[in-house]
């Protein structure tokens, strides 16, 4: 009897996660796996063998067998919806980290009672609840200022005592400018705005071409904190014929951020803003509507990787970068390695565009290993490895149904790559105003080549 209702509670937990158990081998190891305990209780039940010891044994064994297999299915998928049920919730984008910065030079502390001058960038979504909390630590007049250039500016010109400007911001100041670190106090790191629950349409055909933006954002950590995003990859799945595609965009891709006016920007200063930022930019770009979107920083690649016991790449050109050498030809990656693989531009011909292709490389190694059957041993040392490390809006449905189809059909999956290209350029950026960046400018041949692409595959 338990048994049989551990093979009803397999089959239940399966229609609740949505997986297709109605046709191909799916179907057929559902009955198999009806049959192996209806088959010793019909032989139990008709009491022909109550005097046969052994096959009596048997059957008990039969099905204990089926219990225990069926208990570690069950709570195999209990352990997969949990996982999903947490990296599918609420969408943190809008909660961003402030820092209070002040002139080193100046003196400013929190204590004091005068009113000081205070500077919020003016476009910033959370603007009312910035200065809500900053007049918490310290009474400040504000003023509106068009970037955080302009405001540090105004800061060693002694028109502004304090700014009040996100992490993620000064963290791109800081990149073309150093010496702000030693310059600056922060003088109180808050955390401002709203939490926004994950209203994304869902879209359950998967034997239909679907969309998924894979953004990378270059901190470790908290993957809820905002960032820029290192990585952006579009990632084209048709199930239907077994490919996938890969367009992968320079975090340095000069273009206007929607919704914004004056100077475009760098494509890795949209996530800064939030990861939709990111997505409506490329969707524009490409002139595709994304369906879903994933976030993973630098920790889910060193756990994914390690956690399947690496990967294996194969590298165009040999290179070396932070002191360590990667060899032309077939390189075996750990954890960290993949992660300094795929983030390594200075040490490349092509900069930003090679990194890009290494990072597809990366993809791939990771798709070519965690489609091998023998992946499900490993299941659990995988999820533990991306919890708390990833976030997406792919409902249950679509991960479900796809897994069942590959197990219920099969087939080989075929990976291709595209990858935008542009010239190295600098250009003011909208991020940072009239401060020149390094930006690599589009080259429209090249996107137009990547859009008929994409029309195309789209259709099947």
């Amino acid at each position: 009897m338990g048994a049989a209702a551990s093979v009803a509670i397999v089959i239940i937990n399966m229609i609740r996660m949505e997986f297709d158990i109605s046709s191909g081998r799916m179907l057929l190891l559902v009955l198999i796996d009806i049959a192996l305990v209806v088959t010793p209780l019909c032989i139990l039940a008709s009491g022909k063998i109550d005097r046969n010891f052994i096959a009596r044994v048997g059957c008990i064994a039969l099905a204990a067998l089926v219990l225990c297999v069926n208990l570690f299915v069950s709570t195999s998928l209990n352990d997969v919806q949990g996982f999903i049920v947490d990296a599918t919730g609420p969408d943190m984008q809008g909660i961003v980290e402030y820092n209070i910065i002040a002139k080193r030079s100046a003196g400013i502390e929190l204590q004091t009672k005068n009113i000081v001058r205070a500077g919020v960038q003016r476009d910033d979504t959370n603007k009312k609840a910035v200065e809500r909390e900053t007049q918490k630590y310290i009474s400040a007049s504000f003023d509106d200022y068009d970037n955080i250039s302009v405001m540090i500016t105004a800061m060693e010109d002694d028109y502004l005592d304090i700014a009040v400007v996100s992490s993620a911001m000064l963290d791109i100041y800081a990149e073309s400018f150093p010496d702000v670190r030693d310059n600056v106090r922060v003088l109180k790191t808050f955390k401002a705005g709203t939490e926004k629950p994950n209203t994304e349409k869902t879209k359950v055909d998967v034997s239909k071409p679907f969309s998924i933006y894979i953004s990378g954002i270059d901190v470790y950590g908290d993957i809820d904190q905002v960032a820029r995003s290192d990585s952006n990859m579009l990632v084209l799945i048709d199930p239907e014929h077994y490919n996938i595609m890969v367009v992968s965009t320079p975090r340095d891709y000069y273009l206007q951020l929607p919704g914004t006016v004056g100077y475009k920007d760098k494509l890795a200063h949209a996530g800064v803003y939030g990861t939709d930022m990111s997505r409506r930019t490329l969707e524009e770009l490409y002139e595709i509507e994304i369906d879903y979107q994933v976030r993973i920083n630098f920790d889910t690649i060193i756990n994914l990787v390690d956690s399947m016991g690496g990967i294996n790449v194969e590298n165009p050109v040999a290179f070396e970068i932070w002191g360590n050498s990667y060899k032309e030809g077939l390189v075996y990656l750990t954890g960290y390695y993949a992660l300094e693989y795929s983030r390594a531009r200075k040490g490349l011909k092509d900069g930003d565009l090679a990194r890009g292709e290494n990072q597809q490389r990366v993809i791939e190694a990771i798709v070519h290993e965690i489609t091998k059957p023998e992946v499900v041993i490993h299941y659990k040392d995988i999820l533990d490895a991306l919890d708390g490390t990833i976030r997406f809006n792919i409902p249950m449905g679509v991960i479900s149904q796809l897994f069942s189809r590959q197990i219920s059909l099969g087939g080989e999956w075929t990976i291709s790559k595209m990858a935008a290209t542009g010239t190295p350029a600098s250009r003011p950026t909208y991020s940072m105003g009239d401060q020149e960046l390094s930006v690599i400018l589009p080259d429209e041949a090249s996107l137009e080549e990547i859009r008929e692409t994409i029309r195309q595959f789209m259709k099947g």
